[in-house]
């Protein structure tokens, strides 16, 4: 019976074709590692956020919409999502920052049918919660939590309801919270330079385009 035996200028061949495959892979492989392990990026990182490390999962909270149906974490998968949370209503602060969350959305011109906006709202300390029309920031999602959930909230969100700050959160295509930014400290423009760079470096892996709101 007659063998093939493997010479040395086809094992060559392997080798540079394997080399070839690495060297076209390394750089979404990297890109996909850094994408879902963003605590992994060095020290020297040009991010204007505060990176939550570990991302925090939030399927599991469990919110309602006005109505009185349950809020569906789904609707935000694969999307980029800007989020709001506050206490009692939506003071000016708020609409000021509800304002700013559309105009970045609307600064990333095509990618912004990635992005999705996200009001939560509890009662106050005293029970009382006033629901926003929203009148001029529409496509913003609303969703309610229960008083019950202030301290989970307080844990999930950091900062969100001390009064002092008005931080804006990015949970990202997993449903996971991953960066927070101090709207008081950090302007509109640097938070829409991270969302460029989280845009472009999951451009393969998010669907998109499915809200039409402009």
């Amino acid at each position: 019976m007659n063998t093939l035996a493997e010479t040395p200028q086809s094992s060559a061949n392997l080798l540079q074709l394997w080399i070839l495959i690495l060297l076209f892979a390394l750089p979404s492989t990297t890109a996909w590692l850094f994408f879902y392990h963003p605590e992994w990026l060095p020290e020297g990182r040009t991010n204007h956020g505060t990176l939550i490390t570990p991302p925090r999962t939030l399927e599991a909270l469990p919110l309602g919409i006005p109505g009185g149906e349950r809020f569906n974490w789904q609707d935000l998968r694969d999307q980029w999502t800007l989020t709001l949370v506050r206490s009692g209503g939506c003071d000016s602060r708020c609409v000021d920052t509800l304002i700013e969350m559309r105009q970045i959305r609307r600064a990333t011109g095509a990618n912004r049918q990635r992005i999705e906006r996200l009001l939560i709202l509890l009662p106050d300390e005293r029970g009382r919660l006033e629901i926003p029309t929203l009148d001029g920031v529409e496509g913003t999602r609303l969703a309610i939590a229960a008083d019950t959930q202030r301290q989970q909230l307080q844990e999930l969100f950091p900062s969100a309801l001390s009064g002092e700050q008005v931080p804006l959160f990015l949970i990202d295509p997993r449903v996971t919270l991953m960066m927070t930014h101090d709207t008081s400290e950090i302007p509109a423009k640097q938070i829409l330079q991270d969302l460029e760079k989280l845009l472009k470096v999951s451009q393969s892996w998010v669907k998109g385009g499915q809200y039409g709101h402009q």
